[in-house]
């Protein structure tokens, strides 16, 4: 801006130019810092998209093995849960 300039033509010796400097400098770094942990969160979310794949398929199988005796709950007497996937919306949060 024009103050700005003023400021740093008019009083050098108050380091304006440094501090200007040094706050592109700590945009620029919290910038690359966001980026690596978006990546790192998007690279989590796949992983965990194939881990619930492999989960449903292993649940799916052992309901085929225990289909006689009414199913996995009924033979390891507990609840039953399902997963629900929230990826989507964790890479709309990202965005």
């Amino acid at each position: 801006t024009e103050l700005h300039s003023f400021a740093r033509w008019f009083i050098p010796g108050l380091g304006v130019s440094e501090l200007e400097k040094a706050i592109v400098n700590l945009s620029a770094t919290v910038e690359i810092i966001m980026n690596a942990s978006a990546d790192a969160i998007r690279a989590q979310q796949i992983e965990i998209k194939s881990i619930s794949q492999l989960a449903i398929q292993n649940r799916l199988t052992l309901d085929l093995l225990y289909a006689k005796e009414r199913g996995v709950c009924t033979v390891i007497n507990t609840s039953c849960c399902s997963y629900i996937d929230l990826d989507k919306q964790i890479e709309t949060d990202l965005e």
